[in-house]
């Protein structure tokens, strides 16, 4: 899937630049196994076969996957568009 749109500003230098410093190092590595999952997507479907990013789908339709005990990358999906809306690194905390 494409992703469409980006909310987090430090997330879209990572997705569009390959450009890190702008978050968590620590981080940087379960993104990037996160979001190539992302583009290599063809339904929304199979986030639900992800235990161990706990994933889940949010009560506005968005999807949520656990990147730390405080962060959580969150998206939308457009299946007829084959898109990712909204992405989103969010500090649950």
């Amino acid at each position: 899937m494409r992703i469409a749109s980006i909310r987090h500003k430090g997330l879209a230098r990572f997705v569009e630049r390959n450009d890190s410093s702008k978050l968590d190092q620590r981080i940087v590595g379960k993104l990037r196994v996160q979001i190539t999952f992302l583009e290599a997507m063809e339904h929304d479907e199979e986030c639900r076969n992800l235990p161990f990013w706990k994933a889940h789908q949010l009560s506005d339709d968005r999807w949520s996957f656990h990147v730390t005990a405080n962060y959580r990358l969150t998206f939308a999906v457009d299946n007829e568009a084959q898109e990712i809306h909204i992405l989103d690194l969010e500090d649950y905390h």
